[in-house]
């Protein structure tokens, strides 16, 4: 009879491990922590990948990166007639960019990225949207055959849409797109967006799909003030962000003013006034965890999950313990929410990483290898802690379904 009982015992300990075993797999959030690789297929590629650079981030603890592309920059040609429109020569450089990630052990975010010019054409005139739609569904067959646990697609970067009708323009679109992702990539993850340059408030004006296999993505920048201090383009130049220097974070604490100064031939008024709301709405962990709350509502009202797939702050005009603070506030609130993250960004102008040994700069600032071919890059200490601190670097993370 103890022989029984204990085989019993031992069945019984066997399916208790097993079935928390697969608790414990479906309890693992999917793209929990990664990195966007940014200006790498975008722009003048001014910002090349190898696979030392993905080895090292996922040995640092990132499961996944994101990879945006300018479709222009691939050859994408919206008003070539038919098929002529999908005929990208620069396609190559994108199967090898997601391939090559693959092989690193991370998962991958397929982002359609456009310069903001393109962007406005697809949202506002039909054809244009119509070959987009047509776009996807190439892009769709082509990568179907990988993995759908580890390659995930995400239809547009920040649409705007920020008319009345915005939402509902918006959400017949991306309802096309998804349906030609669907005919030919099935059990592929899709990251959709709200309007308003995915913020959390267009998050909120949208109704999700039916389709069981989509996430929904938010960016979080908040407050723009600090997060683009001194950014070299417009129309931060010509606003707060372009007046003043030296802005601390969190901003209700001593560090906020310490080094505040308002620059040379700025708008005193204007700058101040700034400043002082930044001071008075208390930007701390608490004030963002507040924010992120909003978008974590959401998702539990209509039982989906969510993704912010960017988050970031300006490297070269902040200080590093600031900039370091925020990052680690960010991340602690989107988890504590339950939400994946990709943070903005691996080595541009918001990086976690930096170019070291022969480099130069471009004419807005940004620091770049000297050698495109062979990139040297040192992970920022700091930053890496701020993201990944206590936590264990983590298996190969899946976008299994829950």
């Amino acid at each position: 009879m103890w022989a029984v009982r204990f085989w019993r015992a031992v069945v019984v300990g066997l399916i208790v491990a097993l079935f928390h075993g697969a608790a414990a797999a479906e309890d693992l959030p999917d793209l929990r922590r990664g990195v966007n690789l940014s200006h790498w297929l975008q722009y003048q590629g001014r910002q090349p990948v190898t696979s030392a650079d993905l080895a090292a981030i996922r040995k640092a603890g990132f499961d996944h990166v994101r990879i945006p592309f300018d479709p222009a920059r691939l050859g994408w040609n919206p008003d070539a007639p038919g098929s002529a429109a999908n005929s990208w020569p620069g396609l190559s450089e994108l199967d090898q960019a997601v391939d090559s990630a693959l092989a690193a052990g991370l998962a991958v975010i397929v982002d359609f990225h456009p310069e903001g010019a393109l962007r406005d054409r697809i949202e506002k005139e039909s054809p244009v949207g119509k070959a987009f739609v047509e776009a996807w569904r190439m892009l769709a067959a082509r990568y179907a055959k990988r993995p759908a646990d580890r390659v995930a697609f995400e239809p547009l970067n920040e649409p705007q849409y920020y008319q009345l009708d915005g939402a509902s323009r918006w959400r017949r679109l991306q309802g096309d797109v998804v349906s030609a992702i669907r005919q030919q990539a099935p059990s592929h993850w899709i990251l959709l967006s709200g309007t308003r340059g995915s913020s959390i408030a267009g998050l909120e004006l949208m109704a999700p799909l039916s389709d069981p296999r989509v996430r929904y993505v938010f960016h979080f920048y908040e407050p723009m003030l600090f997060t683009h201090l001194n950014a070299p383009w417009e129309p931060f130049l010509s606003e707060p962000q372009g007046m003043v220097g030296g802005l601390g974070y969190p901003s209700d604490s001593p560090q906020a003013l310490a080094n505040f100064r308002v620059l040379p031939g700025a708008d005193a008024k204007a700058a101040n006034d700034a400043v002082n709301q930044y001071v008075a709405e208390k930007w701390n962990h608490s004030r963002i965890a507040q924010e992120i709350a909003k978008a974590a509502a959401w998702a539990k009202r209509y039982q989906v999950k969510l993704v912010c797939t960017e988050f970031g702050a300006l490297r070269a005009s902040l200080d590093s313990t600031s900039r370091n603070l925020w990052l680690r506030d960010v991340r602690s609130a989107l988890e504590s929410a339950g939400v994946g993250w990709s943070v903005w960004d691996y080595a541009d102008f918001f990086g976690i990483a930096t170019a070291t040994g022969n480099t130069s700069s471009t004419a807005d600032g940004a620091v770049i290898p000297g050698d495109s071919q062979n990139p040297a890059r040192l992970l920022d200490a700091g930053s890496v802690a701020a993201l990944v601190m206590d936590v264990p670097p983590p298996g190969l993370l899946r976008l299994v379904e829950r």
